[in-house]
Order: C-alpha cells, then structure tokens, then sequence
C-alpha cells in the first residue's frame, strides 16, 4: 500500500476512536537528565578513576484517562512509564499504574500501583524535585519511608477547605506470607504554607512490624522558602530496637523572576539498637542553583556531600529518583557529586 495512503487510512481510523470514546485522554511526562562529576571514598586500593556520569533522573511518559460518568463521578485511569534515556532504552511500568471512580464532592478511589501517604509528605519539603542529585531521600528512605506500594488501594479525599487526606492498604501476592501494610496522611494547604503528617505500618509474618511517622512543612515568605521534615520509624526491616530518626531543613530564594538558589541539611541518627558507642547514621549537605526558562523548562546547578558516621558506610548519594548511586565502602566515608541538570515537563 502506497505510504500517504496508509497514514491517511491510520490517521482516519485514529479520528473515528476518538470520536466514538467519551474519555478524555492526557499525555504528559518529564524528561530529566544531568551530567554527574562524582567522588566517594573506596576501600584501599580501589579509587574513582572515572568521575563523570551521564544520569536518568526518572525520566518518564503517561497518559491519564477521565470519563464524566453524570452525578459528579468520573472514571479515571493512569499509565505511567519509566524511560531511561542516557543508555540503552529501558522503558518499563514500575511506576504510579491504576483505575479508579472519582467523585467531585468526595474524592478519588483508585487501585493498582501508587505513592503512598509518607511519600506524598516528603515530597512537601524536599527542596530538590525528589529527582535531582542531592534529594532528601538519600537521608530518609528507609523503613519503607518513600514507597510506591504494589496491589493498593487508595482513597485521597477532595479538599474539603485547606484540608485534604489519603488512605491506602496495600498486599501481596501470596496467601501464605503476611506482608500487608497501610498509611495514611492529612494535608493542609493554608496558601502558601502547606503542612502534612503521615503515618505507615507493615505488618511482616514471621518477623516485627515495622512503622514510622513523618511530618514536614514548607513555608514560602515573600522570595524565601522555608522548609523542614521530621521522622521516626520502628523496628526497621523488622528488627526490634531497630527504630531511627531523621530530619531536615531547607530554604530557597527566588531573585530576578527566574533565578532560585536553595540548601538543605538532612541528618538520619544512630540507630536505637546500635552497640554503645556505635555510630551509625548520616548527614547530608546539598545546595543548588536553578534558572527557569518558563514553567516547563528548568536547568541547575547541584553540589551534595554525604558523610556516614564513624560506623558505617550504609548511605550514598543519588539513588531513588536520581537513579544513579553513588556509595562509599569505607566505614565514616563521604561521597559527594556536582550535578549540571536539564528538566523538562511537558
């Protein structure tokens, strides 16, 4: 078949779909990448001898899927896909997938693959786009702090005023090992100051429960941001005693319209059940400059450097959304990156 005509016959038969279906049909996604130059303390005689990283910073595509089904509900669904544009294409599903019933007083029920409440909180202080290299998460996920929990289902309430809540079960799939959790979270949107607490369990047959809590604030004050997180969690990977603390502080400030230059200092604490004199938590130190070409279009500038205390050498940098990790083997060794970034939503 002639090449023109079978685009016209595509495009044709594309057209009819679209006018036979009531959905209303979103594209949408992010493309992020950066150019890491990156050092990290190894155990002797290993060195970096190649500090130069091209990374994917959760780079992905979705479509979102609304049909007005009268009486105030809509059917509502989500693809969302990871694509790792730096290397070979990788492109897979391991992100925020699910169908729901919405209801404009009420809010949203969905089920499938989706953030969980804690995450949805972190996200409130974090400084960094949870992408870039120099995220809180290098700090505070653990525990199951910053999941995307599979085979969940999720009610996330309209607003009612400033307030807005979620609440989520999450399973597995086997009838024979307990691994279901569940979280919830209360936001409060006061404009500008945002303010939200969640807290999460999951209940593990044979070992200990693990559950935690978390609360952050963001607070803009004319060009300044002012940001701040706490969290505790226990019996971490099921270990009783195993329970940590983290926290952190942020400020930004926006100058000449495009302009941010922002900090944040995040700190997770010695583990409760650490030997006596043990020191096993880390901090991190990650300033950053961003210009924003318009509301779409972002380029920056990010410094970060972990230190792990004397007894470790458990934290790294990157990781989580960045999606390079960068790790000291040595125990008290510190890893630290100068990311230059372009991010691009669309």
């Amino acid at each position: 078949m002639n090449k023109k005509l079978l685009a016209v016959a595509v495009g044709a038969a594309l057209a009819a779909s679209a006018g036979i279906s009531q959905a209303d049909v979103k594209v949408y996604g992010v493309a992020h990448v950066s150019v890491d130059y990156v050092d990290m303390d190894l155990v002797a005689p290993a060195e970096v001898t190649n500090p130069w990283n091209v990374a994917d910073n959760s780079s992905r595509f979705g479509i979102k899927v609304s049909e007005d089904l009268g009486g105030g509900f809509t059917g509502l669904a989500q693809f969302e896909i990871f694509v790792d544009n730096t290397d070979t294409t990788t492109v897979n599903s391991n992100r925020d997938n699910w169908v729901g019933i919405g209801q404009k007083a009420a809010g949203n029920l969905l089920i499938g693959r989706r953030d969980s409440a804690e995450k949805d909180v972190g996200g409130i202080a974090d400084l960094f786009t949870r992408e870039q290299l120099g995220e809180s998460r290098a700090i505070t996920n653990y525990g199951g702090g910053d999941a995307r929990n599979n085979e969940s289902v999720s009610f996330e309430s309209a607003k009612f005023g400033p307030v807005s809540f979620k609440l989520q079960w999450f399973a597995n799939d086997s009838q024979t090992n307990t691994n279901n959790g569940y979280n919830a979270n209360v936001k409060v949107d006061m404009k500008p100051v945002t303010v939200g607490v969640a807290y999460w369990k999951t209940e593990a047959t044979p070992t200990e429960d693990t559950d935690g809590y978390r609360l952050a604030v963001k607070a803009p004050v004319g060009p300044v941001t002012l940001a701040a997180l706490y969290q505790q969690v226990n019996s971490i990977g099921g270990v009783v005693g195993a329970d940590r603390s983290a926290y952190g502080l942020g400020v930004a400030f926006k100058f000449l319209g495009s302009n941010t230059v922002k900090a944040q200092y995040y700190v997770a604490d010695t583990a409760d059940n650490a030997a006596p004199g043990t020191e096993n938590g880390a901090n991190q130190l990650s300033v950053g400059y961003d210009f924003a070409f318009s509301k779409s279009t972002l380029v920056y500038v990010t410094y970060t450097k972990l230190t792990n205390d004397a007894n470790t050498a458990a934290w790294s940098i990157g990781g989580n959304g960045h999606g390079e990790a960068y790790a000291s083997t040595v125990n008290g060794g510190e890893a630290s990156g100068l990311s230059f970034g372009t991010r691009i939503v669309f």
